[in-house]
């Protein structure tokens, strides 16, 4: 191929409506590529230099050899193939054509090209781009380029322009050489901001941006003042009505917002001047794009949240500010007779809403977003205020964004008061006379329930419930069918005493729904209903069953449409609940038929149903646990297709197909093949797995015969090494927790078989085998966290007797210096973070109490308390074979609890110690009791857990007397202070192992208990508990075993407290994230074993929803 004719022709064919032509040239330019590079690129540079080639050539030209500049697929990357003499030909000519192009579009396009091969010739890392050997990069591309970005040499008014895009561009591969240019670098940014053209002004601003989002603030620090000049450019671009370029700055400016936000808060009338132009355009009616006023609004939450502390002390208006835009624009919503048609038309699942109310979805978002960043503490005088004006106007909408606001908000008010105000709103607007009203207030009932839950269902029901059930009959059917989304929300956290009340009138009118109803929509939420009630009411939904499943039966049969298939998914979802409810005994049946007709529903292309029938198969086996056995081959079948890295083939979409490529992800297998994979395939892969995750928890020995086979369809995923594993990370994660209950499975069913513990023994060996390898392999935090989960997890399950003394020597080798390595990357952290706050303070760009950015350290935190736990999991299997490696390990806890960033890790080493090697632990206890009752009342939260859990674990160990007066006197001082807020979710963890350790204290050691202690007086006062959910199942366990042996100390003497501890049977009974669900039997056996007039002697001490539990105990 030769000649500059050729090439043209080459280029015009390549843009043919003739698909002949255009296919006969892809060719030719294909085959060009990959034998004759150099022919090409030069070839192609003739046609870019040639003005009679046209400019639709030109520019397609200028697309292609921006490809062949890009770095990446060798085949592609023809600048790379091409001779050292042809190289700087091509640079060199690429900077003539910009500097002499007069068509500022072309001359942009260029500017692409440019932009592009810098990343490569200019890349201090790899010489081989270099354009000459010995020199740096591309010797005369910045000299050029700040030329022509200067107002005062560029040649014309748009070459100026493309320059200053183009150095803007060159930034991420030549930094280093334009900051340190600042001689140049310095007149280009003042002249361009002085120029009287816009188009320099927002090059410019945009050059900014960039150095700002990209630079260290030593680098951008000069550059600070520049942003009274910007915003004047923002108010130009505004009155000049510039929207795409003014729409391109708010871009720049949330990327600078997000990455230095410091950048606006030099002084507090800078960040408060910007706020007050961005709420002015989010505000404005004014501007056209919605867009634009969605950015303006952007700028804003994300300033908020970026720095919330300074705000709050310096810059107190921007707050509010942000407030009143987002109720500006949750205002405007058309309010006209086809619009409301529309909406009421309209499911809820469907596409369209979005689109047409954009900017109120944009405020309702942002609401949201700024009541978490800034906490109701700060927002709220503000938000009621807002909320009671807006409520009060007569206009629809404006109550409409009243209680949309409630609906936004209500999950971060901590005091009952404006809970119960907001409800009052919420219910006083059920009968609006405008439709969106009544969906939205009943709506935000809904979320209400959800967010203030079980407290608003306790204090509201008897006001809540009759007006949703009325609600349900609205004449509009989307209202209807959101009364009854709200009642799913209120009754799924209703006690079940409570439903027991309502369910009769409720399910006669939901099942007339079923049978009348045309809505979809209807038909769906009364579905949800019904399974809700089942839920609740559990055993006492029998009565109800044999009805309700033939109609469930129909609708999976005939709920066949294009658009039913949600209505088909509840179907099976709803079955499914029912089994739960009301038990294997009378579901097995059923449960055939629904996994028969799941397995026969088409769902390749339907993700609503493949959803609903994966929730579905794992409730119908959480219901019928081992009898699950007969279902599983067919489903394995599939689960093991999906898991299977086999059948990647080149999954790429024909031409013609309306798959989006974007679906599809380009992958390199180990044998070094390119393949596009669906990105389906992946989330098939993580249901599969979580599945199987389910149905080995459920199962348990029950899996027993699958076992062999599933690790098999495992392995590949935990052993993988190229790149398909990168993207299966999360895949993995749960494919090791899976694999771990693989090794419970084969223990199980080891035991009930009378086998030797092999399987179980050898899944552990190959497991293990695969972990280390990944975490020799990892570097990512995240994925070390869930590689060390996994293997503390496989070694419990494997049970006692195969971890030998060698093993856990190694194990315990390679978590020490897993941890070490945890330790230094966080120091590397830390001082890091500290430089750039001593280089930002001698900039006087940070305060000494400005807003910290999430510590990068608590991922490693984590891993290594995960890491931690791998040591308890080979205590708790074997004591024994641990005890020779005792003494290295009270060396490191030594260490760790001296050091205050690792004292929480020590700590919970030291109960691991208490709680696996009991009186074994002994030796070591000089090392860390003393931090540990110390710990008790520490400022940090995390610390007070673990001190207290290692009170809880030492209480019943008979050389803890001598310690535990002490112990009761500083857990009694702790459980004597303020109780922590609503939204202190560490302090409210931390204070419930402080009850549980009194507890302990109190069963164990009683008579060591100073007179001035109340214990027993002051658990009462603090149970039940309900924050550290897995505490509480063993706290509560442990109440109930004290009440059945009539312990006197719980009761005190006569019987004092007796009406406080049956009060709090009756709170945890039926309480499943509380209580464990075998204890519900043994606290309805004490209510019966007690006289009547005993319970009603106590009857002062109960709510009235414990009241109604207890009668409904004694009653069966």
């Amino acid at each position: 191929m030769a000649g500059a004719d050729r090439f043209v022709e080459l280029m015009q064919a390549l843009q043919s409506p003739d698909n002949e032509t255009r296919k006969k040239a892809e060719t030719m330019y294909q085959q060009a590529k990959q034998a004759e590079p150099d022919t090409l690129m030069m070839g192609m540079m003739t046609v870019l230099g040639n003005p009679g080639a046209g400019e639709s050539v030109r520019r397609h030209d200028c697309v292609l050899l921006r490809q062949l500049v890009t770095r990446g697929e060798e085949k592609n990357f023809c600048f790379r193939r091409c001779n050292n003499e042809n190289k700087q030909k091509i640079a060199a000519g690429l900077l003539q054509l910009f500097q002499s192009e007069a068509d500022v579009k072309l001359q942009k396009k260029m500017g692409d090209v440019i932009s592009m091969l810098a990343e490569y010739v200019c890349d201090q890392e790899d010489a081989s781009g270099h354009l000459q050997p010995g020199t740096n990069g591309w010797p005369d591309l910045l000299p050029l380029v700040f030329r022509m970005a200067n107002t005062s040499t560029a040649s014309s008014s748009g070459s100026c322009e493309a320059a200053i895009l183009l150095l803007k561009d060159l930034l991420g591969s030549c930094k280093k050489s334009i900051i340190g240019a600042q001689e140049q670098l310095r007149p280009i940014i003042e002249n361009g901001l002085s120029s009287p053209e816009l188009k320099h002004k927002v090059a410019v601003l945009l050059l900014v941006c960039d150095i700002v989002s990209e630079t260290e603030k030593k680098a951008w620090a000069p550059l600070a003042g520049t942003l009274p000049v910007l915003l004047q450019v923002l108010t130009g671009l505004a009155q000049a009505k510039e929207e795409d370029m003014l729409s391109e700055c708010l871009q720049a400016l949330i990327e600078v917002a997000t990455e230095e936000p410091d950048f606006f808060k030099v002084t507090p009338k800078n960040a408060a001047d910007t706020a007050q132009f961005m709420a002015t355009v989010a505000r404005s009616k004014e501007v056209a794009d919605t867009g634009l006023r969605n950015l303006a609004l952007e700028w804003l939450i994300t300033f908020v949240e970026k720095k919330t502390k300074y705000l709050k002390k310096s810059a107190t208006d921007i707050i509010p500010l942000t407030l009143e835009a987002c109720m500006s624009l949750m205002l405007e919503i058309d309010g006209d007779e086809e619009s409301l048609k529309a909406w009421v038309d309209r499911m809820d699942d469907e596409e369209g809403e979005e689109d047409e109310d954009e900017l109120f979805h944009a405020g309702e978002e942002t609401i949201d977003r700024l009541a978490e960043a800034v906490t109701m503490e700060t927002l709220g005088p503000h938000l009621f205020k807002l909320i009671g004006h807006f409520s009060s106007q007569d206009a629809w909408q404006a109550k409409h964004a009243a209680l949309a606001a409630v609906k936004q908000t209500v999950e971060y008010v901590d005091d009952k008061t404006h809970v119960d105000e907001m409800a009052k709103l919420l219910l006083g607007h059920l009968d609006h006379p405008h439709p969106r009203v009544r969906f939205t207030a009943l709506h935000a009932v809904g979320q209400l329930a959800n967010d203030q839950a079980p407290q608003f269902q306790e204090s509201s029901h008897s006001q809540v419930m009759p007006e949703l059930v009325k609600k349900m009959d609205d004449q509009i059917d989307r209202v209807a069918a959101m009364a009854m989304s709200a009642f799913v929300s209120f009754g799924e956290e209703l006690d079940n005493a409570l439903m027991a009340s309502y369910a009769r009138p409720l399910m006669e009118k939901l099942v007339m729904k079923l049978q009348q109803s045309k809505h979809r929509g209807v038909r769906e939420e009364a579905i949800t209903s019904i399974a809700v009630i089942a839920g609740v009411i559990e055993k006492d939904f029998s009565q109800y069953y044999d009805s309700i499943m033939p109609m469930l039966k129909q609708f999976v049969m005939t709920a066949t449409g294009e658009k039913e298939n949600r209505l088909r998914g509840k179907s099976f979802e709803c079955m499914s609940l029912l089994g739960i409810a009301v038990g294997k005994e009378k579901f097995l049946p059923d449960a055939r038929e629904a996994i028969a007709a799941m397995m026969n529903t088409q769902v390749e292309a339907d993700d609503v149903q493949k959803e609903y029938i994966k929730e579905a198969s794992e409730r119908i086996c959480t219901c019928l646990k081992k009898d699950f056995a007969p279902f599983l081959p067919p489903l394995l079948q599939g689960i093991f297709r999906n898991l299977s890295l086999d059948d990647l083939a080149n999954q790429a979409p024909a031409r013609g197909q309306d798959d989006d490529e974007d679906a599809f992800i380009q992958v390199t297998t180990g044998e070094g093949k390119v393949v596009n994979v669906h990105t389906g395939k992946f989330e098939d892969m993580m249901q599969s797995v979580q599945l199987l995750h389910t149905f080995c928890t459920e199962m348990e020995s029950g899996y027993f015969d699958a076992v062999p086979e599933t690790a098999k369809v495992l392995l590949p995923l935990l052993t993988a090494t190229d790149e398909m594993s990168m993207l299966c990370d999360e895949v993995r994660g749960t494919a090791l927790q899976v694999w771990a209950l693989l090794i419970k499975a084969a223990r199980l069913g080891a035991q009930e078989r009378s086998q030797p513990n092999d399987i179980a023994k050898q899944l552990l060996q190959t497991g293990l085998q695969a972990i280390v390898g990944m975490l020799d392999r990892e570097q990512e935090t995240e994925v070390l966290q869930e590689v060390a989960a996994g293997m503390s997890e496989c070694i419990k399950n494997v049970g006692p007797g195969v971890l030998g003394a060698e093993e856990i020597k190694m194990l315990c080798g390679k978590v020490f210096g897993l941890v070490e390595q945890s330790m230094r990357r966080s120091q590397e952290n830390k001082s890091r973070k500290d430089k750039e706050k001593q280089e930002a303070r001698s900039l006087q760009l940070v305060d000494d109490d400005d807003d910290e950015e999430k510590d990068p350290n608590e991922e490693e935190e984590q891993l290594r308390r995960n890491l931690e736990e791998v040591l308890g999991s080979m205590m708790e299997v074997s004591p024994q074979e641990f005890g020779q490696v005792l003494q290295d390990v009270s060396q490191r806890l030594q260490q760790w609890v001296s050091t205050p960033d690792h004292k929480v890790l020590g700590l919970y080493l030291a109960c691991d110690m208490l709680q696996h090697l009991k009186d074994a632990s002994q030796p070591v206890w000089p090392a860390f009791m003393p931090v540990m009752f110390d710990a008790i009342a520490d400022k940090d939260p995390d610390a007070r857990t673990a001190a207290a859990y290692g009170v809880n674990l030492a209480a019943p160990v008979p050389a803890f007397q001598e310690a535990a007066p002490e112990a009761f006197k500083r857990l009694a001082q702790v459980l004597s202070g303020p109780k922590p807020k609503k939204s202190e979710e560490k302090a409210k963890i931390a204070m419930d192992n402080a009850v549980a350790a009194l507890l302990s204290l109190a069963k164990e050691k009683p008579s060591l208990c100073p007179p001035e202690v109340q214990a027993w007086e002051l658990v009462l006062s603090k149970l039940p508990i309900k924050d550290d959910e897995d505490e509480a199942k063993k706290v509560h366990e442990k109440m109930i075993e004290l009440v059945l042996n009539q312990n006197q100390g719980l009761l005190g003497a006569g019987n004092k407290n007796l009406g406080k501890v049956l009060s709090i049977l009756a709170e945890i009974y039926k309480q499943e994230n509380i209580l464990k669900k075998e204890n519900d039997e043994k606290i309805h056996q004490i209510f019966k074993m007690l006289p009547q007039n005993i319970i009603a002697g106590a009857a002062g001490s109960f709510t009235e929803k414990q009241q109604r539990k207890i009668e409904k105990m004694l009653s069966s």
